[in-house]
Formats: C-alpha cells, sequence, structure tokens
C-alpha cells in the first residue's frame, strides 16, 4: 500500500519549505483578505489539499478495519461452537485419563 498523504504531504514540503509559517484556513474570510500572490494564501490552499488526501487515507483505513471485522464476525459466527468446546472438553478428559485418543491421517 502507499501512503498517498506522505506522498502530498512531502511534496508540499519541497514545495514550500517546513519553514512556510502559518497561515490562515482556506476559504476562511482571513484567507480572502490576502493578496492572490500572498505565500501565505497558496500555503493554505496546499495545507487543505494535504489534510484531504490524509482525510481520504484515514477512510480508506476505516472501511478495511470495517470489511476486515465483518469478515471475522461471520467466520466466527459460522462455527458449532459448543460443538468445539464439547471437543475440546472430550479430549482433554481422555488426555488426562490416559484413554487412547485415535489419529487420523488426512492426505
Amino acid at each position: 500500500m502507499t501512503d498517498r498523504y506522505i506522498a502530498v504531504r512531502t511534496y508540499v514540503q519541497r514545495l514550500v519549505g517546513t519553514a512556510g509559517g502559518p497561515s490562515p484556513a482556506a476559504g476562511s474570510p482571513e484567507w480572502c483578505a490576502l493578496p492572490d500572490d500572498d505565500g501565505a494564501k497558496l500555503l493554505a490552499v496546499l495545507t487543505a489539499g494535504t489534510l484531504a488526501v490524509l482525510e481520504q487515507e484515514l477512510a480508506a483505513l476505516d472501511d478495511r478495519r470495517h470489511a476486515q471485522k465483518a469478515a471475522a464476525l461471520e467466520v466466527a459466527q459460522a462455527a458449532d461452537w459448543s460443538a468445539v468446546a464439547r471437543r475440546v472438553r472430550d479430549r482433554d478428559q481422555a488426555w488426562k485419563s490416559g484413554a487412547y485418543i485415535g489419529r487420523e491421517v488426512h492426505a
């Protein structure tokens, strides 16, 4: 998986440097009042774009986690857990009693 956010953030940092300084939020009244050639105005747009990519990455991560959880629940609900517990209990009792435990060979 490529981390799109890291790629975008690294590009923006190369473009404006790490000392870009504070800027008003893109689209805010303070941002609108800045002249178009003010570096803070461009920095605000780049920051907003970078944050949008981060939000998309986090949403995709959340979607993957929900899908994994749903798959795990489906697997867990598909098993007959009382039968599994019974087999484990019977096996443990047989082992403790010294009874013969048959082996099955699966090819």
